[in-house]
């Protein structure tokens, strides 16, 4: 099967990674891959895993460049293509337009997708949003943006789109290998206060509303009960925010956790670090669920008490981990809970590999979510 996806662009992001794991998978089954986006840094990744990159401003993509559709329409009849799965309003207006200028029989399957959390204005638009629900499939990767685009669009989709969350390769995060005894050594020779400690840890970016001031005050009244905790913030600073993250860390040493947290930044070895912790945590409400998901696909226990997709897999996965308001005496009675008796952690249906599946069997027009 010849499948293309169409995105803005494949500069990182939630939308970007998305298409890049599902293209690698998409090859490792066997199927044709190609990408049509305006490039970016991911690009070198799609093709090293063997799919095709069509470069095409695809986030330009308006009225005012009529011919844009027509070169897609040119492109999809010289691949071949069974599939467009388009994300995002801009490529789903654009890959409609291409598509319904296509005979009937000549046309791939057409796919639209809302992958992101939409910002307040996204769903609002009357034209180009309105693309979203013109797919003979529309999808989502979780309930809440299935809910949001069925209650704007109720007029045109008769029921909630189907579910397809987001996969996690477990070839990498592989929950059966064991860590590295000189990868732990190397880690408690660098930092040695976290000898014999319960490692939290809230992986996300450094910025306002991104968890790091609850999760600190979480930390601090836990403190004060067990002295066998300690905080690990991972995660870069947000562009613009290096003030905020320079206060941060003046909060942690004013409220007493100096010896009791670490900013350790960007990791590139999360593997290791879901495998040791003893909790991951997700406070904020506009998470992609990616850091949840390497988590529970990892055995590590999350806690998380906002709305989404995070919150959707670990009750579906560990719902002793789900905290339904955000309130701090709440999550740390949860979390004193999984401490003394953590409840097994069930990765079922979340695997690259099975989504992968999943989102084949809709492509071929069979239910494919288990519910």
């Amino acid at each position: 099967m010849r499948i293309v996806q169409l995105l803005p662009d494949m500069d990182k992001g939630e939308t970007a990674n998305t298409v890049l794991d599902f293209a690698t998978e998409l090859v490792r089954q066997g199927h044709e891959s190609t990408v049509i986006s305006a490039d970016g840094a991911l690009v070198s990744r799609l093709t090293l895993h063997g799919s095709e990159h069509i470069s095409m401003p695809v986030h330009k993509a308006s009225w005012r460049r009529p011919g844009m559709a027509g070169r897609l329409r040119r492109l999809l009849r010289r691949l071949g293509a069974d599939v467009l799965h388009a994300y995002g309003p801009r490529a789903s207006w654009l890959a409609w337009r291409a598509w319904r200028g296509m005979p009937e029989g000549a046309r791939p399957k057409l796919v639209t997708a809302l992958h992101e959390r939409p910002e307040p204005r996204l769903i609002r638009g009357r034209i180009v949003n309105r693309a979203l629900a013109r797919g003979e499939l529309v999808v989502t990767p979780s309930e809440q943006l299935s809910d949001v685009l069925h209650q704007r669009y109720s007029n045109v989709l008769s029921a909630a789109p189907p579910v397809v969350y987001r996969g996690v390769n477990t070839r990498e995060m592989d929950r059966d290998a064991p860590v590295s005894g000189h990868w732990h050594q190397r880690l408690l020779n660098q930092y040695p206060q976290l000898e014999g400690r319960h490692w939290l840890l809230l992986p996300a970016p450094v910025g306002p509303g991104c968890g790091q001031e609850e999760f600190l005050q979480l930390l601090k009244q836990l403190s004060s009960e067990r002295e066998d905790i300690f905080g690990l913030i991972v995660g870069e600073v947000q562009s613009g925010q290096e003030k905020f993250a320079r206060n941060l860390e003046r909060r942690a040493a004013d409220i007493g956790l100096s010896d009791k947290v670490l900013f350790l930044g960007n990791r590139r070895d999360m593997r290791e670090f879901y495998a040791t912790a003893r909790i991951t945590y997700q406070f904020s409400e506009g998470a992609s669920g990616r850091a949840v998901a390497q988590a529970l696909a990892m055995g590590c226990p999350v806690i998380t008490c906002s709305n989404g997709v995070g919150r959707e897999m670990t009750q579906r996965c560990f719902p002793q981990g789900v905290c339904v308001e955000p309130d701090l005496a709440k999550i740390q009675a949860v979390t004193l809970d999984i401490l003394a008796h953590a409840e097994p952690v069930r990765f079922d249906g979340f695997s690259l590999q099975e989504t992968t599946g999943q989102m084949l069997a809709l492509y071929a027009g069979e239910s494919a979510v288990p519910a």
